[in-house]
């Protein structure tokens, strides 16, 4: 005899894919995913300028690489949205230039998402220590943001 009982925990747990549109992502996911591709695209900017000194040509592929960038950011943006219970297509809003899309990307990271499974799917499956860890570094980041910005005036 088979056995039916389905644990409802399963249930809640879904892969995460960092590059599907599909499915949900929580706060702190958003900050980690986030801070993982800044360092991603500013290790990569770098290595290129150095390489560029090189040659004058590889200086055209920071161009791409910013628009993958970018499009990486609405995914995670548009996940965090479906958490929310909103489409995906909002996301499009972080492109509006004049701080409206940073407040946008705050409201994202202060809003609760929904704790049930809504229409775009279960709910995130809780953070691992690696996840936490990654997006705890956004403290000393805009720490030395903020002081690199008042050494500058």
């Amino acid at each position: 005899m088979r056995d039916t009982y389905i644990n409802p925990l399963q249930l809640n747990n879904e892969k995460l894919r960092v590059m599907s549109v599909r499915g949900r992502i929580g706060r702190v996911r958003l900050l980690a995913w986030s801070l993982v591709l800044i360092g991603a695209v500013f290790g990569t900017v770098l290595l290129v300028a150095l390489m560029s000194s090189l040659s004058k040509d590889l200086a055209a592929a920071i161009v791409p690489m910013l628009l993958a960038a970018k499009i990486f950011s609405l995914v995670f943006i548009a996940r965090r949205l479906n958490d929310l219970g909103f489409n995906g297509w909002y996301s499009l809003l972080t492109l509006i230039p004049y701080y409206i899309g940073n407040l946008v990307f705050l409201a994202l990271l202060l809003i609760p998402g929904n704790p049930a499974s809504n229409r775009y799917g279960p709910p995130p499956p809780p953070n691992t220590k690696a996840v936490i860890v990654v997006a705890s570094l956004w403290i000393p980041f805009m720490a030395w943001g903020i002081y690199m910005t008042v050494l500058n005036g």
